[in-house]
């Protein structure tokens, strides 16, 4: 009887099932509806609030300079320790307006829709007309909401990189065709300089056009005497986008390009100190970028819940990767492997940031993956409203209140910045937006300490909640919102 009833239960499940599939179907008959759908979702949580982040305020900080036609500098100091490229795109914002919150809104929604139709551009040429489901996906992933809110090079790089690969790939297109294959390079060759400007990872994908076009040599795809010119060409534009790797980018660049782990700066946060750590570490981003709801679930250990969830996951995914790169052998797919070794190399967590990029692989080798499966429009369409859900339901119950809640600091901000000026600045028990806040309103570092701490003696200011009691060697000269401002006696 049980065994009547599991039987009847599977097969409704199944005609649901398929019933659901033939009405999704629709989906890639409209790819111009649902593009359109695509692109206009990032531009729902457009808002005019900064959301404050430790690399927001160094990139905002370059920018403004840039924008004024000065030299660049981050918060004062002129070691950068960021690529000059995501803070040269947005510095026009700072011809508006002196907090263009708006504007730069406005703008990463654009280079939000670049990122989609790149997407589309370059999933329809890997899977037909169900690439579509590629970009949806892209669309309504939490991280790529959370990510385009902020003021981070991500933005510019998702952006950037799908263009690239597309031209890239037309490059080595046009060497087997025999047909204007200069004129591919000369469109590819800016827009690699540009991602290699944004964040210098984009080399990887240089050297994935040559692994792409070692391939076709390989399966006699790709004459010889085309490729050696393009390639060289490629490798030229790679060489001239080292420029923008300042020595100090070299130097801060950790383990992967300085070779001395025990040296870097962060080695001390570094949360993969062995190999089986950091495949751990970047397993679970995968899995954080791909199954609904689960963007902030992780573990720190292998025997864990949420390895039963997201090891199987990671194990279809390079099982669809493993498809696409035999069948295309494009540039793109050619490096993942590159990029995912310098990413286990890498010892560091930033959420799901260093793997976002390839968001749009993730989700095409999975529908690879799953090529036999005859329900897998149902089961993207259920992934794509549930990541939809998440989107919305983070943004409006939790990002945005909070954003708000900072937001309602500027009027303190602009207050203690005129009253304090360049002067150094400690501030004691204040939220992390507040303190950025002010560090973008100054353009100068802000210490962080805790009431019971003696401020340094460089310390001439100090700012804290009302309630906190300061040190008599502090006089309060002012009170700005909930706070008070103190100057050294």
């Amino acid at each position: 009887m049980w065994s009547s009833a599991r039987n009847y239960g599977f097969a409704a499940v199944t005609m649901r099932l398929g019933a659901i599939e033939r009405r999704v179907q629709h989906v890639e008959t409209r790819p111009r509806l649902w593009l359109l759908v695509a692109l206009l979702l990032p531009a729902l949580p457009i808002r005019a609030w900064w959301y404050a982040t430790p690399d927001g305020v160094a990139y905002l900080s370059i920018a403004r300079r840039l924008a004024a036609g000065l030299a660049p500098a981050r918060l004062g100091d002129a070691q950068l320790g960021y690529p000059l490229g995501y803070p040269l795109l947005i510095s026009p914002a700072f011809w508006v307006d002196p907090r263009p919150w708006l504007t730069l809104a406005i703008m990463h929604w654009g280079l939000a829709a670049l990122f989609l139709l790149g997407v589309q551009g370059w999933a329809r040429r890997q899977l037909g007309a169900a690439g579509v489901w590629v970009t949806l996906l892209c669309a309504v992933n939490v991280n790529v909401w959370i990510l385009y809110r902020r003021t981070l090079s991500e933005a510019a790089f998702c952006a950037v990189l799908p263009w690239t690969v597309l031209a890239l790939d037309r490059v080595l297109d046009a060497l087997v065709t025999g047909a204007r294959a200069r004129r591919a390079l000369c469109a590819a060759a800016p827009l690699l300089l540009l991602l290699i400007a944004i964040r210098e990872v984009g080399l990887l994908f240089a050297v994935g056009a040559g692994v792409a076009a070692a391939v076709r040599l390989r399966r006699g795809a790709l004459p010889w005497r085309r490729a050696v010119p393009a390639l060289a060409g490629i490798a030229a534009v790679a060489v001239l986008g080292l420029g923008v790797i300042r020595p100090e980018r070299i130097a801060a660049a950790g383990p992967v390009f300085a070779g001395r782990a025990g040296d870097y700066a962060d080695a001390a946060v570094a949360v993969g100190t062995t190999l089986a750590a950091r495949v751990y570490l970047r397993m679970t981003e995968i899995g954080q970028l791909l199954v609904p709801g689960m963007f902030k679930a992780y573990g720190d250990r292998w025997l864990d819940l949420n390895t039963l969830v997201y090891a199987p996951l990671v194990l279809l995914v390079a099982i669809g990767w493993w498809r696409l790169w035999r069948d295309n052998a494009d540039v793109l797919s050619a490096a993942v492997p590159l990029y995912i070794a310098l990413f286990l190399a890498w010892p560091y967590a930033a959420g799901t940031r260093y793997l976002l990029p390839l968001l749009p692989v993730w989700w095409a080798a999975l529908w690879r993956a799953t090529a036999a499966y005859p329900h897998r429009r149902a089961v993207f369409a259920g992934l794509a409203l549930a990541h939809l859900g998440v989107a919305i339901g983070y943004v409006v119950l939790i990002d945005a209140p909070r954003a708000r809640v900072c937001d309602a600091q500027w009027p303190m901000v602009e207050q203690v910045t005129a009253e304090v000026g360049s002067d150094p600045l400690r501030a004691i028990d204040t939220p992390d937006c507040v303190r950025l806040m002010l560090e973008v309103a100054r353009d100068r570092p802000v210490d962080v300490g805790r009431g019971s701490e003696a401020a340094p003696p460089s310390a001439v200011w100090v700012l804290a909640p009302r309630d906190v009691e300061l040190s008599e060697a502090f006089a309060v000269e002012s009170v700005a919102g909930g706070y008070q401002l103190a100057r050294r006696r």
